[in-house]
C-alpha cells in the first residue's frame, strides 16, 4: 500500500540505546534478495521479522520461507 501511495511508510528513526538503527528497504519481491538478507541477519546472530498481510495465506508463506531458507527457524504469529 505504501508503493501505491495509499499509506505512508512507517520508519523507526531512533533505535533503543546501544542498538543499531533499523534499515528499511522497499522493493519488488525477489526471493534471492530475501534469502540473502535473512542469511546475513542470522549470520550475525540477529533475528528477522517477516510481515505477511493475510492470515488466510500465512501458513503457505511460512512454508515458502522455510523452503527458501531451510536453516532458519520459522514461527507464525497473528492476532486473528
Amino acid at each position: 500500500m505504501s508503493l501505491s501511495g495509499i499509506r505512508d511508510v512507517s520508519l523507526i528513526n531512533n533505535p533503543p540505546e546501544g542498538r543499531l538503527p533499523v534499515s528499511t528497504y522497499v522493493m519488488e519481491h525477489n526471493d534471492e534478495v530475501l534469502r540473502q538478507a535473512i542469511i546475513h541477519e542470522l549470520s550475525r546472530q540477529g533475528q528477522v521479522f517477516y510481515v505477511h498481510n493475510r492470515v488466510q495465506t500465512i501458513a503457505r508463506c511460512a512454508k515458502k520461507l522455510s523452503e527458501l531458507v531451510p536453516e532458519a527457524r520459522i514461527r507464525v504469529a497473528h492476532a486473528k
